[in-house]
């Protein structure tokens, strides 16, 4: 906020209108309220992984997997030694296609989406994330890309990462790539509110505050000289 404390007074007025004061300081309230309840559950989440810092450390070792990302995939996995192979454990989550037959004829369609909802659902965010980054896996995707298109190679992309998670809890060894991670995971730390918010975000709603405020007050002053 210092840092952009010029940005911030040019996109305000010379007074702010005690309402809109009353406001700002009503949707800060709930950011503190929010702030305060994501502490509480990460804090729960922490205790209940707090024997998984293996585990955690080997997910988080695969480019696109964070705290969250791995704390999720732990607790809907369970125990990965259930699982014979990566296969079965792809199959389990839905990420496998159907298989549709027919006399001699064997198609294959969308995913089954079988099982857990939750799984497939971190699994396609952490494939977004993952082929953002130089490696492997964005070049598994990029050789997709042209003959599946965008969805299925990112499906292809959640459950390839599903298949190295299981290779990498069973083996305990940590993803290792050609290229190097851009930056290392940090386990875990909350950010500040004001960062995670984003501080271009925070500006962009003074600025629109600020436009209401002042057309209100154009308005005020044409309603008065009317009345005049």
């Amino acid at each position: 906020m210092r840092g952009n404390t010029d940005a911030i007074s040019a996109a305000l007025p010379a007074a702010i209108p005690p309402v809109t004061l009353i406001l700002l300081q009503s949707y800060l309230k709930l950011v503190d309220n929010l702030d305060a309840e994501i502490r509480l559950l990460e804090g729960k989440i922490r205790e209940s992984l707090a024997g998984k810092s293996r585990e955690l450390q080997i997910l988080t070792s695969i480019p696109g997997i964070g705290f969250i990302g791995a704390s999720t995939l732990i607790a809907e996995i369970g125990n990965v030694h259930d699982f014979e192979d990566a296969d079965k454990l792809a199959k389990w989550a839905g990420l496998t296609p159907s298989v549709y037959q027919s006399a001699n004829v064997t198609r294959t369609g969308s995913i089954t989406k079988q099982g857990s909802k939750h799984i497939r659902w971190i699994l396609v965010e952490l494939a977004h994330i993952a082929i953002r980054s130089p490696g492997r896996i964005k070049s598994f995707f990029e050789r997709l890309m042209p003959k599946k298109g965008y969805k299925k190679s990112i499906v292809a992309v959640a459950r390839k990462m599903l298949r190295i998670a299981w290779h990498l809890l069973v083996h305990d060894e940590v993803f290792v790539d050609d290229m190097p991670r851009s930056k290392q995971v940090k386990l875990p730390k909350l950010p500040k509110k004001i960062q995670s918010f984003g501080i271009n975000r925070i500006i962009e709603l003074f600025s629109k505050a600020t436009e209401v405020i002042i057309r209100d007050q154009n308005q005020e002053i044409f309603r008065l000289g009317l009345t005049d």
